[in-house]
């Protein structure tokens, strides 16, 4: 992991070489790694959406042959293996998961000599935790747009999982308790990459609506 983390500096260094301001490199870098990882990231979802739907099916199974076991497991046996293929994508996630951590990492101990940005005017030092708690709050609510999505009438026709809401809380809390405490710039890392991926999810939902609105 040493060696990702190494060449993710060496691209914050030479990027911020151009633009002179740490909080726009960061962005630039989590915006230049998240459309590298698109191929991974649409296989992934069409994993999650599939593992869905093998749950419904593995539910309506169970409710129409619960007084069979035998006839039960046998459709349990041709549903299994007719999914068991599709699925692996789920396992894209620990590809994923070193170059987020090493680029975390490589965040954390990028040398500042400037440590102020123009995209936050009432940041002295972006290597602190924000004082005024802004970045949390900022961080909060677009973490939590994505749930919100299963409310927006556009999606309707869309068979979208409903959120829940104790993982919701949760969750919520875990990341203003992770960012209030974190530097400003792991911060801006969070919030430019949380929000990338609820445009990504948004995107994703309006192009299946649409298709679902024009097919006959």
């Amino acid at each position: 992991m040493q060696m990702i983390i190494d060449f993710l500096s060496n691209i914050l260094n030479h990027i911020n070489l151009f633009v002179n301001d740490w909080g726009i490199t960061i962005i630039v870098v989590t915006l230049l790694i998240k459309v590298l990882l698109i191929p991974m990231t649409i296989k992934q979802r069409r994993s999650m959406e599939l593992q869905q739907k093998f749950t419904k099916q593995v539910d309506a199974l169970k409710k129409k042959y619960k007084h069979d076991k035998k006839r039960l497991d046998q459709e349990m046996a041709k549903l299994s293996s007719q999914f068991s293929g599709n699925m692996m994508g789920c396992l894209l996630t620990f590809v994923q998961l070193p170059i987020m951590i090493s680029l975390y990492r490589a965040i954390s101990h990028i040398p500042i000599e400037i440590p102020t940005t123009v995209l936050l005017p009432w940041i002295s030092n972006i290597k602190a935790p924000d004082g005024y708690f802004l970045i949390p709050i900022i961080s909060l609510v677009i973490h939590l747009m994505p749930n919100m999505l299963h409310y927006l009438s556009i999606f309707k026709e869309l068979d979208i999982q409903k959120p829940n809401k104790t993982m919701i809380i949760i969750t919520l809390l875990m990341n203003v308790i992770f960012i209030s405490q974190a530097p400003v710039i792991i911060g801006i890392y969070w919030i430019i990459s949380g929000l990338y991926s609820f445009l990504e999810q948004f995107v994703s939902y309006w192009i299946k609506a649409k298709k679902l609105r024009v097919s006959p």
